[in-house]
């Protein structure tokens, strides 16, 4: 049984095998368009029909009747939930587009899949952990979608809604748990009893040098030993990967 969750908040200023092409609509764009949500499950069932390692999953419905995806990546072959739960491995949940139009988490999921599962340059990142991925938690929203909803973001052209079809802003909503979307996303997270839960949103409209800003739960909600491994080992081996790539990251805001 599990005692503790680390929860990370990230803000987000080719064919290579088969018939499909892998290249995403991000890249096909030059970076400036995201993916349909009908073209992002057709992706991930892609990558589960190519893949052993992968399986899509229905987890309910939207108010506007969508299907409600969460798509498990597992090197042992196991998918089910409550197995997966009792596993050595580490459990990771990534959930994207929980305000759909900062959706950059979404794509940047679909480009570390493939990294995963089709080209398997980074295969490896299955050894020791499981990932179960949430493609978008705000379909009708995402689905909604103009290119003046968020005038002052850079991006993507055309974006998609803040709140859902009930008007309710899912990232309000984790206590409450009035919305279909995160009564399905509770369900999920008990089931899984994740070890690190990455939450994708994008920094909204604020001209900030950073290209990407994260925060870290470390002090108050998580004991001492797990709080000093996430800011002096955690963070800073993942701040330093970021900006060896070429791209400034800092800290969001320190507590």
């Amino acid at each position: 049984m599990k005692k503790y969750v680390l929860i990370i908040v990230l803000w987000f200023s080719v064919v290579y095998g088969g018939d499909y092409d892998w290249k995403t609509k991000f890249e096909k764009s030059n970076y400036l368009e995201t993916c349909n949500y009908n073209e992002t499950i057709e992706y991930f069932n892609a990558l589960a029909d190519n893949s052993e390692y992968a399986k899509l999953f229905k987890m309910g419905k939207t108010p506007q009747n969508r299907d409600l995806y969460y798509f498990v990546v597992n090197k042992d072959k196991e998918f089910d939930l409550t197995t997966i739960k009792n596993s050595k491995k580490s459990i990771i949940l990534i959930q994207n587009g929980i305000h759909s139009g900062e959706i950059e988490g979404k794509d940047a999921c679909l480009l570390m899949l493939r990294e995963i599962l089709i080209t398997k340059e980074n295969e490896s990142l299955l050894d020791n952990s499981i990932l179960v991925i949430i493609p978008v938690i705000n379909p009708d929203g995402h689905e909604n979608s103009s290119k003046y909803n968020r005038i002052n973001q850079d991006g993507p052209t055309n974006m998609g809604w803040r709140v859902t079809a009930q008007n309710l802003n899912l990232n309000r909503d984790y206590l409450k748990a009035d919305a279909p979307e995160i009564k399905e996303f509770i369900k999920l997270f008990n089931q899984l009893d994740p070890d690190i839960f990455i939450d994708t949103h994008t920094t909204d409209g604020l001209d900030m040098q950073p290209v990407i800003t994260y925060q870290a739960e470390w002090q108050g909600t998580v004991p001492n030993v797990l709080s000093e491994w996430i800011k002096k080992i955690y963070m800073p081996q993942i701040e330093k990967q970021v900006e060896d790539n070429g791209f400034i990251t800092r800290l969001l805001c320190k507590s």
